[in-house]
């Protein structure tokens, strides 16, 4: 049986620990801000990630906002992969957070490549 797809809704998604696979704190969210040229308040992760992804639409920042979600998302993955290296045996526990992870990372391409190709045409 196939399942309809949902659509990406590109912040629910992030904010989602069971579908990203990864908890992206506040100050990670402050974090990216400040490497656009932002400087965020203390909020929600919902009102930040809103006010981040906004910004990076009216400056045109997709691909820096992609590359930076990017390194975050590889730097949680890494931080998996040496816990089970460290406790093997969180491996069948972790293994589906970082498909999880890889996935969200498809899909943030795959989103963003869109922005930036409809933006051309």
């Amino acid at each position: 049986m196939q399942y309809p797809q949902e659509p990406f809704y590109t912040p629910k998604h992030l904010l989602s620990l069971w579908q990203c696979g990864c908890y992206i704190h506040t100050q990670n969210l402050i974090t990216l801000g400040s490497a656009l040229g932002m400087e965020l308040p203390f909020k929600k992760r919902s009102s930040l990630l809103q006010t981040l992804l906004l910004h990076v639409k009216e400056t045109h920042q997709e691909p820096v906002f992609l590359s930076l979600m990017n390194d975050l998302l590889d730097h949680k993955a890494q931080t998996l992969h040496e816990n089970i290296a460290h406790y093997p045996k969180t491996a069948r526990l972790m293994q589906p957070w970082l498909q999880k992870i890889e996935k969200t990372k498809h899909l943030l391409n795959r989103e963003f490549a869109l922005h930036v190709k409809e933006k051309h045409e």
